[in-house]
């Protein structure tokens, strides 16, 4: 992609999509109006190729003032371009959610423990050469972030495209992720937590995650289930048009990966990596690999929280 992909969504909301090098190739941001400028939400990742693609897509869309830059969650996806977006656009405010900014510099800065992140695989059971490329190519993410001039809780107010947007923190996907709702209109600008055609990654990171990411998400699900919003625009893939219904559909899916997951534990596997491999199979490429390994490692902990599996040893289970 040698552009941003625009798109009009009506109702003063632009999608602007930036690619990836991976093999989920694209990640949505949005341009949305408002009385004193636009709002960017979210940023893509940190390459040049990033940056430069956003000044054009700017000035394609008119070279509008932009009031403030919103992050959904700190993946690299979301946040990896945001500090170079707000110089570049000149934005006098950065938005993050609270509980998001406090595991970003743990994530990705100077707060993280070196190797964190490689003993956390090894101990998931990833043979070492591998756990050792996959990490070096983690630390190899071009992100770069910074303070946000506010922080976001949930019930905070931000006004955008004419209406007021409330703050929802929804975890799963990052413990701190939040999406923004508008009651009156029932949109939700949704980042990663409800997606169509793929589900979103829930992940046991090492020091940025709950003990039970599962059960986080299924209840962030449940959330949207009761809300009931008229449409969520995602960070990936086509827009959520009948979003309880996909929440169902997602609450579906990870129920029976409950049962794919037992049932290599009763074929014998005992790790995260070994019940990974009989899960998403071998044919992966070091980021997909890593994100099979920590999703897993989720639904091992949730098995072992229903009482479907034990822990025998540190990151190693057995059938309930």
């Amino acid at each position: 992609m040698s552009a941003a992909v625009i798109t009009d969504l009506g109702g003063g909301v632009r999608r602007v999509t930036q690619p990836l090098p991976w093999a989920l190739d694209h990640v949505h941001c949005y341009v949305v109006d408002g009385a004193d400028g636009v709002t960017l939400i979210d940023a893509g990742l940190g390459t040049p190729g990033t940056e430069r693609r956003w000044r054009e897509a700017l000035v394609a869309l008119g070279s509008p003032t932009v009031a403030q830059v919103i992050v959904t969650h700190y993946h690299p996806d979301h946040l990896g371009c945001s500090a170079a977006l707000v110089e570049l656009c000149g934005a006098g405010r950065l938005l993050q959610g609270a509980h998001d900014w406090a595991l970003t510099p743990i994530a990705f800065g100077d707060a993280g423990e070196p190797g964190s992140f490689l003993r956390h695989l090894l101990r998931l059971g990833m043979p070492d050469d591998l756990a050792r490329d996959s990490a070096t190519e983690e630390d190899a993410l071009p992100i770069r972030f910074s303070t946000p001039s506010k922080l976001l809780e949930e019930g905070d107010a931000v006004d955008l495209a004419g209406e007021t947007f409330r703050v929802l923190r929804l975890p799963g996907h990052a413990d701190g992720h939040i999406a923004l709702y508008a009651e009156h209109s029932g949109r939700m600008f949704g980042g990663d937590v409800l997606l169509e055609e793929i589900t979103p990654n829930v992940g046991l990171w090492e020091d940025t995650t709950s003990g039970d990411p599962v059960a986080d998400y299924l209840a962030s699900l449940t959330r949207i289930e009761e809300l009931a919003p008229a449409v969520v625009y995602p960070g990936h893939r086509r827009v959520v048009e009948r979003p309880a219904d996909r929440a169902r559909e997602i609450r579906d899916h990870h129920a029976r990966r409950l049962d794919v997951h037992e049932e290599a534990l009763r074929a014998g596997a005992a790790t995260p990596y070994e019940v990974a491999l009989r899960v998403f199979g071998e044919r992966l490429g070091l980021h997909e690999r890593r994100f099979a390994l920590v999703e897993t490692a989720a639904h091992l902990v949730r098995l072992a929280g229903l009482g479907r599996a034990r822990e025998t040893a540190p990151y190693h289970y057995a059938p309930g």
